[in-house]
């Protein structure tokens, strides 16, 4: 009977173990990604990259800084910079929940850039990589050359 009440005992003591470490500490990543940007009544779909290095704060909270190149797949569009922050919480090993904002240039000849806000969820699957969903509202141009916007992007990076 002794015997038997190892097997759970360990079992508890390792999940115990494992919520309690913080989910990917002090990690870099880099990704690839997809967003819907919508436009009023208007849609367009973008490409991207984006890298970044989140910095455990405190147990169960990071903070991180990320640039990303995003390309509009419509005609007479630039690539977009962006400059980001992002805000969040361990969700154990697998995800991360946050907040993010940030700088970006515009898609648009004559357009300046805009900040955004917004938030996502980051998924742990395979060992070492990841996949995100990430909601975005992006402020109108100072000039009015380009609308505010709102994105959804789907994502798929490695984290290291």
């Amino acid at each position: 009977m002794r015997h038997s009440l190892f097997g759970p005992g360990f079992a508890c003591i390792g999940a115990a173990l494992a919520l309690a470490t913080p989910a990917h500490a002090d990690e870099t990543r880099v990704e690839v990604n997809t967003s819907g940007n919508f436009y009023g009544g208007d849609y367009q779909q973008s490409i991207g990259v984006a890298a970044g290095h989140d910095f455990n704060l405190v147990p169960g909270v990071f903070a991180g800084p990320e640039v990303s190149l995003d390309k509009t797949l419509a005609a007479n569009t630039l690539t977009a910079f962006g400059i980001s922050g992002r805000v969040g919480a361990n969700l154990g090993p697998a995800g991360k929940l946050y907040a993010v904002g940030g700088w970006a240039t515009q898609p648009y000849h004559g357009g300046n850039p805009d900040w955004d806000i917004g938030a996502g969820y980051q998924h742990s699957l395979l060992p070492g990589t990841y996949g995100k969903l990430e909601y975005r509202h992006f402020t109108t141009s100072a000039n009015g050359i380009t609308p505010a916007r709102d994105a959804v992007t789907v994502g798929f990076g490695a984290h290291f």
